[in-house]
């Protein structure tokens, strides 16, 4: 399944826009763009379930023009994106505490550039917290390698919009969750290939089959694409009953997210080992 997956992929998905989108530096972070014949409320409703609540918002100031999002991964540190990433950041989960960050350790492998490192597969960095976060369980981590075909959930704070008509203006941020299938991992985008560290899927919607580009172009009940602002958001497959972080929001091909847009994740499997050198082997149960 997995090897027919990235066939398909390597001979379906030929974007001519990618050449453009490089040189016009347009990858952006990807989710809160939802389906335009479903309730926002559905997403946000999802996005309040407490199997969620390990993803946090990030903010590099107290009164943000952007916000974006990471997961905690031990009691006092996030698994986010690398590339918005500064020095200094502050953290919220939930409520109303306030957590700053006092280190950050940014992946051996990640790329030079913005560009680059979103595609590279390890778009991560560990940001250690001042203290541990109260209250809130971290994610588990999905230690398999069976993600393509996966359903996931992904949660993030990105700008809000839907598949036919973009982004809303004015631009507004919130938290959302929504669902896709993991369509492949690796393969080529108008002849530029990229590794297995990368996780994919595109945006279906309904009546827009002409606009799939990779798998089934059936969307889910709350299919979910790309939006600007939700870099470093988490998604979650489940496996034996429980949600388990698989990717973290790195990149988008447009920063006009519609129907068939494709969203790149960091593979977390990949970087397992990294994250516990860093963080430490979670205990055994």
């Amino acid at each position: 399944m997995h090897g027919m997956h990235n066939r398909n992929w390597r001979k379906g998905l030929r974007l001519a826009s990618l050449g453009a989108a490089l040189a016009a530096g347009s990858f952006v972070a990807s989710g809160g763009i939802i389906r335009h014949d479903v309730e926002l409320e559905q997403y946000v409703r999802l996005a309040a379930e407490p199997a969620f609540r390990s993803v946090g918002r990030y903010a590099d100031a107290a009164d943000p023009d952007d916000v974006a999002g990471g997961v905690l991964v031990a009691p006092r540190w996030v698994l986010t994106a690398s590339h918005f990433l500064g020095e200094q950041s502050t953290w919220t989960f939930g409520d109303k505490e306030v957590y700053h960050a006092v280190r950050v350790v940014r992946h051996p492998r990640v790329g030079q550039g913005p560009h680059e490192a979103q595609w590279s597969g390890f778009d991560l960095a560990l940001v250690e917290l001042d203290r541990p976060v109260a209250n809130v369980a971290p994610a588990v981590r999905y230690r398999g390698r069976a993600e393509v075909g996966a359903t996931v959930t992904k949660v993030g704070y990105g700008y809000v919009g839907n598949g036919r008509d973009g982004m809303k203006a004015p631009p507004t941020q919130m938290r959302l969750a929504g669902q896709n299938v993991i369509d492949a991992a690796g393969g080529e985008l108008d002849g530029r290939e990229f590794s297995s560290d990368v996780l994919a899927f595109d945006f279906d919607g309904p009546g827009a089959a002409e606009a799939n580009r990779m798998g089934s172009p059936e969307p889910l009940p709350l299919e979910i694409g790309g939006s600007k602002g939700d870099s470093g958001g988490g998604v979650f497959l489940e496996e034996d009953g429980e949600w388990r972080l698989a990717g973290i929001v790195s990149g988008a091909l447009s920063r006009q997210i519609r129907y068939g847009a494709v969203a790149a994740l960091a593979r977390v499997s990949s970087a397992n080992d990294w994250i516990d050198s860093v963080v430490g082997e979670p205990a055994k149960p």
